[in-house]
């Protein structure tokens, strides 16, 4: 996978007015009886930056499930998962990287994450290329701590208002997607490729930030799609074959009951994505304009 498609998937999997009207859609018509709605997150955004955010929290209680990605109900669990998940067998990064890029990786890992290989070398590629990139984008932002996922602070609400919260995936398919699906060698070229080209991660990270504050999805979609970007079997892994697993579970969800759902904002984007194949299967979506 290309540097810049791992940064966008990775981080996109664990993201005024203007804002809402392009992340905030309602989903009506087709037999529904009630509308659903459709929020896209991302994790590196604070949500004291998404102006009208109260505004669309508040529409959670007038719902009744909400819907994302995983149920997050259990961090300890989750986090005791992914750190099993996460761990190499029989394999170091040592067996992984030739002594030049072990030394690179090594140095930038001290230098942005604070622990080198000598104590991180037993994780996958995968993990270490996700951990630097989140570090090296909270150090270049003067960020100390790494901001709560909205999609956390949605189900946090639903549970508050007594909503039955659903996740579309559960942790062990999500974990399975996000770092078992490329070999370790090919893991370990793009961790060495994220390192050698820092300067274009943070710029991914930068204009899908600002494409996200202004709402706009047609840069996001730009951003996922361009040039050096994800292959088309990257894609159908990381993006396509979920979201049509998603709209097959949101078919059946919504006609029982209004949900509020909050997935990854590229999850919402392009042919593929969500809004688009809620429209094409015959629902009505629309950005919503007052709250």
């Amino acid at each position: 996978m290309k540097t810049k498609a791992f940064c966008v998937a990775v981080i996109a999997l664990f993201l005024s007015l203007n804002v809402n009207a392009q992340l905030f859609w309602k989903v009506s018509g087709n037999g529904l009886s009630k509308p659903s709605y459709l929020f896209g997150t991302h994790h590196l955004i604070e949500k004291e930056q998404i102006a009208g955010f109260d505004k669309v929290l508040a529409v959670i209680p007038q719902t009744d499930v909400v819907v994302g990605e995983m149920d997050m109900s259990n961090m300890l669990s989750m986090q005791l998962k992914m750190l099993k998940v996460c761990m190499m067998k029989d394999s170091t990064m040592h067996d992984l990287l030739n002594a030049e890029d072990y030394s690179l990786v090594d140095a930038q890992m001290k230098e942005v994450v604070g622990t080198g290989l000598d104590k991180l070398g037993k994780m996958k590629p995968a993990m270490l290329s996700a951990l630097y990139e989140i570090k090296l984008y909270m150090k270049q932002n003067n960020t100390k701590k790494e901001p709560e996922a909205v999609d956390i602070v949605f189900q946090k609400a639903g549970k508050k208002a007594k909503k039955k919260i659903i996740g579309l995936e559960t942790i062990d398919q999500q974990l399975d997607i996000l770092f078992n699906s490329m070999s370790l060698k090919s893991q370990a070229e793009s961790l060495v490729r994220a390192v050698k080209d820092k300067d274009k991660s943070l710029d991914v990270l930068k204009q899908l930030n600002e494409a996200y504050l202004s709402g706009d999805l047609k840069r996001m979609s730009d951003l996922s799609n361009g040039e050096e970007q994800m292959t088309p079997e990257e894609k159908k892994t990381f993006i396509v074959n979920r979201n049509n697993n998603w709209i097959a579970q949101l078919k059946t969800l919504m006609p029982k009951q209004s949900c509020f759902v909050a997935v990854g904002c590229l999850h919402l984007v392009d042919e593929v994505g969500l809004i688009q194949q809620l429209r094409s299967a015959g629902y009505t979506v629309e950005a919503v304009q007052n709250l």
